[in-house]
Parts: C-alpha cells; sequence; structure tokens
C-alpha cells in the first residue's frame, strides 16, 4: 500500500515539465524549477547554496521565511526573480476544508502566491467543491503586508495514479498547470519583483 510520499516523485516530474514547456513557448526564454520536501527555510537555503548563479534572487527571502514543514514547494526562477508554489498533497477519501486551510494558511504565513491541493485519486468534499465554486475569495487571497499587497492564488487537482497525469476540477483560482504557468509567464515578463 503506497503512502501519499511514494507520489511526491511523479507528481514534481510532471508539473516541472508541464510548466517548463509551457513556459518556453509563451515567453521564449527558460524556467528553473527546484524542488524541496519538508522544511522550507532550511530546504530554500540548502537550493540557493546549491544553485547561487540561478536561485541567488530568493537569498532575502529565504531568510526571513519561517521555518515551515511542508510536503512539498517549488522555488520557480528566471534567474533574476522568483515565486514560490506550494504542494499540500493528500491521500485522502476526498479532500475537504481542514486539507484546504492548511494549503491557505501555510501561502499565507510563507509569502507563496502559488498553492496546490493535490488529492490522489479521489476529489474533493462536496462542501469544499462547493465552496470553491462559489466563494472566490478562498483561492484567490488579497493580504497586506508591511504595506505591500500580496495575491495567493490556489487551486485543487487530482493526481491519477494509474496515468500519471492530473484531472483538473475546474476549482480554485488555478484551475490546470497551463493556467499556473501562464501566471507564470505574466510574472516574470513584468517588470516588478516576485516577494518584494
Amino acid at each position: 500500500m503506497r503512502n501519499e510520499k511514494s507520489y511526491y516523485t511523479e507528481i514534481k516530474k510532471f508539473i516541472e515539465s508541464q510548466l517548463k514547456s509551457n513556459f518556453t513557448a509563451s515567453n521564449k526564454r527558460e524556467l528553473y524549477v527546484f524542488w524541496g520536501i519538508g522544511e522550507l527555510k532550511k530546504e530554500l537555503q540548502r537550493i540557493i547554496n546549491e544553485n547561487p548563479a540561478k536561485c541567488s534572487c530568493a537569498t532575502k527571502f529565504a531568510e526571513r521565511v519561517p521555518p515551515l514543514s511542508l510536503d512539498i514547494f517549488a522555488l520557480i526562477t528566471d534567474g533574476a526573480k522568483f515565486e514560490l508554489l506550494i504542494l499540500e498533497v493528500k491521500l485522502v477519501r476526498s479532500a475537504g476544508l481542514s486539507e484546504w486551510s492548511q494549503l491557505v494558511g501555510y501561502c499565507l504565513v510563507s509569502g507563496a502566491k502559488y498553492g496546490l491541493l493535490v488529492n490522489i485519486d479521489n476529489g474533493g468534499s462536496p462542501r469544499l467543491t462547493q465552496m470553491l465554486h462559489t466563494e472566490r475569495h478562498i483561492s484567490n487571497i488579497q493580504t497586506t503586508v508591511n504595506d505591500t499587497p500580496r495575491e495567493h492564488l490556489l487551486g485543487f487537482m487530482q493526481w491519477n495514479s494509474y496515468t500519471h497525469n492530473f484531472e483538473y476540477s475546474n476549482l480554485g483560482s488555478v484551475k490546470s498547470l497551463s493556467e499556473l504557468s501562464n501566471k507564470l509567464a505574466s510574472d516574470f515578463s513584468s517588470k516588478k519583483l516576485a516577494n518584494p
């Protein structure tokens, strides 16, 4: 019987290949995706130390981010700017509000702009599904930290362990990996710095 951690590698590979190919097609330049599992602060510092030329833009962020124990996260960068994607991976009969709340909390505390709740081979509870359809503010969260506005865009997806592919639920502000790629392409083509 597999546990949720045994799916991390295939999920990471799929997301990375989709993001990179879609980003390259739209921006005509390369995007780098570096993965961490576990404690955010320590893993970010490891990624930066191992890839200083591509990841030094995240140094100040890594210094001030609180230590959080995450399932998976990705530092996504073009070498000059970066964004953080948090994945909350579950292997439950139906993902509900407690799983969603966990993802929201991690994104708010870390400052991550993007978050995905991924349930393996199952969807969301009727209550979570209804709320994500009707309450847009719980997947597109606007906050202000030290007079700086922040946006957190979250989505819910299902990983199919048989086809090794995502099944999109159309729930949340990030409905597919191609939509996530488009948002990232827009982030990296804008002049403003990510995660000020």
